[in-house]
């Protein structure tokens, strides 16, 4: 009886080293691409494993539409179940329905817009134009408008103003006002500055942690110079090019580390996602960022600002923008004259603060966590 109750637990074991891998093999992210027809209107659906992406493109007619969102894998396909199309005159708008928070997808006279752009926005139920409501207050020369449960931090020429919707408060670091600050980066949830109150060369960084407000001092092995640039960051670290020493450096703000990366010199570059080795006198001669591949990404084109998914361009503002200050991808914050905004699809445009000083200083200087 012994030998056929070890047997018995052998199979039962074996069945469900079966039933796992078949789970695994089945149900495991992957990346794929389904077309199939929802309302008459053709559908591409897009997963893109490595970046934790759903992209869809619709084609109504000779009109192409698209969208793309931040998800992890789903195993079920076909996310969208229903379509609704809406015509009049030069204006076409479809509304998705499935497993993603579908806003309206408008092109007018020919050109894809945000359906808040729309001159004839009666086209479309009024529930879904959302009404913000905020109450405009002030904190020293900051107008406080729409906080977005967002936490600001603004360069104050000595330290910052930090601004949620807990309260205000200001972070002094410095005895002196300094105006230009590109050695100020933001890491995952820090901020990186350098010491503004050495000259020339600094030799410790100050990092500040968003969450908590607190500041600690990185101390430096070796002098860096301020003719220094970053690179970008990777895997919540900073990469810096020391322009004047000829050196790339890694920097952990969560670890208090800073790692030396140029070995015979050369430096790394990130190159759509990807690293790749160049020479210290291509980084040092021109001021060089790490670049990724992203589904959507956003540009100021003459003063007017785009919405980019895949090369597709939706024209999301009608007013004069001159810098985009911060983007998740979903969420970007930009300048308007002294004003800052955030677009979102759902939402459209949005007032956050305004500042007088930014008619004048702005670049380097507005921060969004």
């Amino acid at each position: 009886m012994k030998w056929f109750k070890r047997l018995k637990k052998r199979r039962i074991l074996f069945f469900l080293l079966v039933v796992f891998f078949l789970f695994f093999f089945l149900f495991r992210s992957k990346d794929y691409t389904k077309e199939y027809m929802v309302s008459q209107v053709f559908v591409q659906e897009t997963f893109d494993k490595k970046l934790k992406w759903y992209s869809f493109r619709f084609q109504v007619e000779d009109k192409e539409f698209f969208v793309s969102f931040p998800s992890s894998y789903q195993y079920k396909k076909k996310l969208v179940r229903h379509i609704e199309v809406y015509k009049e005159d030069d204006t076409i708008c479809i509304v998705p329905e499935g497993a993603f928070s579908y806003s309206p997808l408008c092109i007018q006279k020919g050109e894809p817009i945000s359906f808040y752009l729309l001159t004839n926005k009666e086209i479309l139920p009024e529930s879904y134009f959302k009404e913000i409501k905020s109450e405009e207050k002030t904190f020293g020369n900051i107008k406080i408008y729409h906080l977005n449960h967002r936490k600001y931090f603004l360069w104050n020429y000595r330290g910052f103003y930090v601004i949620d919707e807990k309260g205000e408060q200001e972070i002094s670091l410095f005895s002196n006002d300094v105006y230009n600050v590109p050695l100020l980066f933001p890491v995952d949830n820090y901020l990186l500055l350098a010491d503004y109150e050495s000259s020339y060369i600094f030799h410790k960084f100050y990092v500040l942690h968003t969450k908590t407000n607190k500041v600690k001092e990185l101390s430096l092995e070796h002098e860096m110079s301020f003719d220094s640039y970053f690179l970008g960051t990777y895997q919540k670290k900073a990469y810096l090019v020391d322009k004047k020493n000829k050196m790339e450096y890694e920097i952990s703000p969560k670890r208090l580390l800073v790692n030396k990366m140029t070995n015979n010199q050369q430096g790394k570059i990130l190159v759509n996602g990807e690293w790749e080795s160049t020479s210290m006198i291509q980084l040092v001669n021109a001021e060089k960022k790490f670049t990724m591949n992203l589904p959507i990404t956003y540009s100021i084109e003459e003063n007017t600002l785009y919405q980019i998914i895949n090369g597709y361009k939706i024209r999301i503002s009608n007013q004069n923008v001159k810098d985009i200050v911060a983007s998740d991808g979903v969420l970007v914050y930009y300048l308007v004259g002294d004003q800052l905004y955030y677009y979102s699809p759902l939402e459209g445009e949005v007032l956050v603060l305004a500042n007088f000083e930014w008619n004048f200083n702005y670049k380097n200087m507005i921060f969004v966590f």
